[in-house]
């Protein structure tokens, strides 16, 4: 398990990266991704949205009956939805808390957002 110390160097790199990096210079303005189900008797499109600039899976769980959903590779292919679900980065307290989870910690630390809920007001 990776030290409190190193995952708070690791997080301030990442979040110089983000500053200064181009990869991360992405306009979030209307950045949103559509899911598929592939399930045969779904078809559901769970959307999302980014707010902020990172990586995002290529597949996901469909929100409805929770079998594999593959990106639409951000091409909006339900306009008329609104996103139930938005890609963020974590702050540094979330982020320690995926000690125990390495893949997911080594995610996050290379630029990955974790899924959060839509809350309706």
């Amino acid at each position: 398990m990776e030290s409190q110390r190193e995952i708070e160097r690791r997080y301030n790199k990442l979040l110089q990266d983000v500053a200064t990096n181009k990869y991360y210079k992405v306009d979030l303005t209307n950045r949103v991704n559509c899911y598929t189900c592939r399930h045969p008797k779904c078809g559901h499109i769970t959307k999302t949205k980014d707010i902020a600039p990172g990586v995002t899976p290529m597949f996901y769980e469909c929100e409805k009956c929770h079998f594999q959903a593959v990106s639409s590779m951000y091409n909006d292919i339900a306009p008329d939805q609104e996103p139930t679900f938005v890609w963020d980065r974590p702050t540094l307290s979330e982020t320690m808390k995926f000690r125990k989870k390495p893949t997911l910690l080594d995610h996050i630390l290379r630029g990955g957002l974790v899924v959060r809920k839509v809350v309706s007001p």
